[in-house]
């Protein structure tokens, strides 16, 4: 699995009956531009199931969509970001498309990129699971002193032993950590501020006469307080 940039969702805010949040990509929480269009499928889920997808629009500060919806009262909201696509390498770099659309193909890959963001009242994280290769955690935000700990599935199922990169804005890197034989990960919520778990997983089982594999690359936010 290549390892690049990020979706993810950030700054969320609710103000006169309304939920604002935005879809950023970048790394390491830095944003660096607005994420292409097509990246751009947002979903929403509520205490119901599925809801009205949110309006959106670019924004310059911060750089990205900024998403809009309105605040029906539900206990749990779980806000997606999902963009899938197909990449190729040949000698000149890479390239959007099929590997039958270009020649001399040294690599061709799809790719499911989600960003999830759980926007709770409590600390109920909900249960909603929507994308091939999940992310869920114990509570939907934590506190210093707190272990966080998060499931990673693949198609429902625990993935185990699979690498998962961690990070914390008040880290100065990246954190890699193995998933247990049930799949899960913990981290020692020890500063304040933004932690994100990013899942990535690559399945060659899942490929056609257009690409050799799929990667999948899943990125969750939560709030430490």
């Amino acid at each position: 699995m290549r390892y690049g940039h990020e979706m993810w969702i950030d700054g969320v805010e609710r103000k006169d009956g309304e939920i604002t949040a935005f879809g950023l990509y970048g790394h390491k929480l830095q944003p660096d531009k607005p994420m292409p269009t097509d990246y751009a499928n947002v979903l929403l889920y509520d205490d119901n199931g599925r809801a009205e997808n949110p309006d959106r629009e670019i924004v310059n500060k911060p750089h990205g969509w900024k998403f809009t919806f309105e605040d029906k009262g539900a206990d749990v909201y779980t806000l997606y970001i999902d963009s899938n696509s197909v990449w190729i390498t040949n000698n000149e770099g890479w390239h959007r498309g099929t590997k039958r659309d270009y020649s001399n193909v040294n690599y061709s890959g799809a790719f499911n990129m989600v960003a999830k963001k759980i926007i709770s009242r409590t600390d109920d994280p909900g249960s909603v699971m929507h994308a091939t290769l999940e992310i869920m955690p114990s509570k939907a935000k934590y506190r210093v002193g707190d272990t966080a700990e998060f499931t990673i599935l693949y198609e429902g199922k625990p993935l185990a032993n699979s690498k998962i990169v961690t990070y914390c804005t008040a880290w100065q890197d990246l954190k890699p950590v193995n998933t247990d034989a049930e799949g899960k990960i913990r981290i020692s919520i020890d500063d304040k501020g933004s932690y994100v778990v990013i899942a990535k997983h690559t399945d060659t089982t899942k490929c056609s006469e257009d690409f050799d594999e799929t990667g999948f690359s899943t990125t969750l936010l939560v709030e430490a307080e």
